[in-house]
């Protein structure tokens, strides 16, 4: 929150920052300005990823070639250390590996670069007024742009796979691939929504963003994407669903790898993780966002 001091020995321009008590703004302005400025997040986004790979000689290959190394390194853990099981069995472990890999990752990079978004960008904060939350807005879209060269690279690794294995049950192209544009939307929004909540809480804790990292490994293991969702039964099937990704990686399982679409529990909860994650999100982060000019 700022206001001008009323102390005639200050400059009347000078601006003083306080700490406020935390608060909702007037909604539809905000939402109105942040969606008048969402060119601003484009643009910044456009910028940072220029910035991130400016000292790489193979710059943005490597959004493909890391998640596709350890996709194959973890499919080495999983299927050829503990026995295998037949080329069939191994290029369906494959292909779920990769594309819930793929996936996972979409969302960790929404959650990690957003949670340093608003540290990182002090100056701007300082400096500008504009909505807070186009800070990992932008990070969001970043992530998107990243994971969309990702599934071009999952297409051929199946195809060539199916080619060389053609008793493969990897399904080709169906009409239940419509589903995929919901499911990457509820990834992004998910996203998007846990990393309003950890850059909020990164502003107050700056090691949050060092805890961030170990907490995304023990996510990794604990979501659908290096063991099948069809192994949990029963009651077992609520580890699913109070996993925020869970929903939607086991939809992405079943439209991928099965060429099936989505259970109704799946998409609610896809669906419901997603907008849950927005309004807690959201409220969590604009009701503090005056506040962090005094403490960044």
């Amino acid at each position: 929150m700022s206001n001008a001091s009323a102390n005639p020995e200050f400059s009347p321009h000078l601006q003083v920052f306080e700490p406020h008590k935390a608060s909702l703004p007037p909604l539809i302005p905000y939402i109105k300005e942040f969606w008048n400025r969402r060119a601003f997040a484009i643009e910044l986004s456009r910028f940072a990823d220029k910035a991130e790979y400016l000292d790489s000689k193979l710059g943005k290959v490597w959004l493909v070639i890391n998640p596709l190394f350890l996709a194959v390194i973890y499919f080495l853990l999983v299927t050829v250390i503990r026995g295998g099981a037949g080329s069939n069995l191994g290029l369906t472990t494959l292909a779920h590996i990769l594309i819930g890999l793929f996936t996972f990752s979409f969302a960790q990079s929404c959650i990690s670069a957003g949670a340093t978004s608003i540290t990182a960008g002090g100056r701007l904060i300082l400096n500008q007024a504009f909505p807070r939350a186009l800070l990992p807005f932008s990070s969001t879209i970043s992530a998107f742009y990243q994971f969309l060269p990702t599934l071009p690279v999952y297409i051929v690794v199946v195809a060539i796979g199916k080619w060389i294995f053609p008793e493969t049950q990897v399904p080709g192209l169906t009409w239940n691939y419509l589903w995929i544009p919901l499911i990457i939307i509820c990834v992004g929004v998910t996203g998007f929504g846990l990393s309003l909540i950890f850059a909020t809480l990164n502003v107050y804790f700056r090691d949050t963003n060092k805890l961030l990292g170990y907490f995304m490994r023990i996510w990794l293991y604990a979501s659908p994407v290096l063991w099948l969702p069809d192994m949990l039964h029963g009651w077992h099937r609520v580890i699913l669903f109070i996993n925020p990704l869970g929903p939607v990686l086991s939809s992405t399982s079943n439209v991928w790898i099965k060429g099936i679409s989505p259970t109704p529990g799946e998409l609610i909860g896809s669906i419901a993780w997603a907008l849950g994650s927005i309004l807690v999100g959201g409220y969590f982060f604009i009701s503090r966002e005056r506040d962090f000019a005094v403490r960044i």
